[in-house]
Order: C-alpha cells, then structure tokens, then sequence
C-alpha cells in the first residue's frame, strides 16, 4: 500500500460545522466580519460510514516514488512556477514545485524528505491517490476525523494552544489575532529564511485527533474529493461564497504552517479551483474499509 500508514476510523454521527454562539465569539475575538465564518453554518448532525484515513500527510518521499513509478509531472511543474508568499502577497516563483519548494534558492524535496509534499493541485492528489489504491476524504470525512464526534473546535480539543501544532503561532512572538499581528510574524520570519515553514509529518503528536490522526491542524492545507457546497441551500451566504459555489471550487481543510488559529479549527472551510496550488498546499489519502 505505498508506505501508507492508515487508521480505521468507526461509523458515527457527528456535528459538522459551527453553532452560532460559537460564529459570535469568533467573529469578535479576531478582525474578519462574521460572515467569513458563516458558511459554515448551520451546524447539522452528519452520518459518518467507517473508513480508513492516512494517519500524516503525504510526504514528498511518497510523492516522488509516485512520480518515479509513473512519470506524473504536477501542474506547477508543467506552467513552470508555483506560487511562494513574497514580503506582502503571492509572488509567481519559477522553478517552485513540490521539488523545490521555495523554488532553485531553496532546498530540495530530497532535503525534506519527510516532509510533506507541497504545490499539489486537486489533478495531483488525485493522481497519487488512484496510484495508491485511496481517495481523497469527504469533507465531512475530514471533519469527522479532525473534530471527532466531542465536535473539537481544534484536533485536540477546544481549548487553543499555540505550541501544539504547526501554525505561524509557534513561532510568533504572541497571540496572532488580526493581520497586523501576522504581518509583523511574517516579516519576521521570512528574515530568518527558514522557509518552507513544513515540519516532519507527525512530529508534534500532541495535535493528534481523538482517532489518533496526525497534522490535521496546520502543516498544510489539504485537498478533499468534496466539491464546496452551502450546508443549508435555502440560506443567502456571504455573496463571495456564492461565487466559490458557481465557480465549483473544490473543498481544502486544516490550514497550513503560515495561518493562525482562527483558519486551522476543524470546521474552517477553504475552497480554491481544483489547478491552485501553493507552498503550503498538501493532502493526505483515505480509503474504503
């Protein structure tokens, strides 16, 4: 099974997504307006079948046997760049892709072996998957394992702490509570060129959820085979989340290294077209029981 490390995770019923009290105290603890979070309302009690779930993230050891087993090249390796954060926005890097993460001025994926791979597009998660005999998680499969059936706000619980996932928090010099507060980070961190910011896959295992899966908070963003749809059809959203749903973007979760702790809690929906990719852009596998 292509060095896949799978946990068995039991059928059950879960409450996906955010009650409204909870929607109150985010949208005032941190500086985006409510409705940012409000597609992910209403909270609703989602059936869950058994599946299995990779326990980390797919590393670029496994991508690169994938690669070598079947020639696959990625999106960003065919347009020739992938998309690194310069000092204030996305800066179109050529040569970045899952080998060379920062692109040529950086390290190579032999380098960060296990680590996991980066500037995967929806196309190249898929591919690996199917090559692995998976498929990517659901969205509620996703959620499910990251907030368990307790309803974690983060895989570990519902209380923040900055030290156990990795997150712009565990190496900022504080809270990070608004952007201002993440720009002064980001500065800081880009000077130190320590980027990319990725950590070995499973090495801060206090994050672990309740199924004892790994980096489901922070690390990466991760892909899902769940194309980004409203939870209540007869509810008006946000009119940004509209045009995500018509446009058929495809479901992301977790975060990555560089959020914070609003953007990596369990129920944080992120979409993006199924060609974007960045450098803090993953996925990890699930499958069938």
């Amino acid at each position: 099974m292509h060095n896949h490390s799978l946990v068995e995770l039991p059928a059950g019923v879960f409450p996906m997504g955010t009650a409204e009290r909870e929607l109150d105290i985010i949208a005032s603890s941190q500086h985006y307006a409510r409705c940012w979070f409000e597609d992910e309302s209403p909270q609703h009690h989602v059936s869950v079948s058994s599946f299995r779930l990779d326990r980390y993230p797919v590393s670029n050891q496994q991508y690169a046997a994938f690669t070598e087993s079947t020639g696959y090249i990625t999106g960003a390796e065919r347009r020739g760049f992938g998309l690194v954060y310069g000092t204030a926005f996305w800066v179109e890097t050529e040569g970045a892709s899952w080998r060379l993460p920062l692109g040529p001025i950086g390290p190579c994926w032999r380098d960060l072996a296990d680590h996991p791979a980066v500037h995967i597009a929806f196309p190249d998660a898929v591919a690996y998957a199917r090559w692995a005999g998976l498929r990517l998680a659901t969205e509620a499969e996703w959620e499910y394992a990251a907030a368990s059936p307790a309803g974690h706000t983060w895989p570990w619980g519902s209380t923040w702490d900055s030290a156990l996932a990795n997150t712009a928090e565990r190496t900022s010099d504080g809270p990070i509570t608004c952007m201002a507060d993440w720009q002064a980070w980001w500065a800081k961190f880009r000077s130190t060129h320590t980027l990319p910011g990725t950590t070995p896959v499973g090495s801060l295992p206090a994050s672990d959820s309740m199924f004892g899966i790994s980096d489901l908070a922070g690390q990466v963003m991760e892909w899902t085979g769940s194309r980004y749809d409203h939870y209540d059809p007869a509810r008006t959203y946000d009119l940004g989340y509209e045009r995500v749903r018509a446009a058929g973007y495809q479901v992301m979760r977790g975060g990555g290294w560089m959020n914070y702790r609003f953007q990596v809690r369990t129920r944080e929906r992120m979409a993006a077209d199924q060609q974007y990719s960045n450098f803090a852009t993953g996925f990890r596998c699930a499958g069938d029981l």
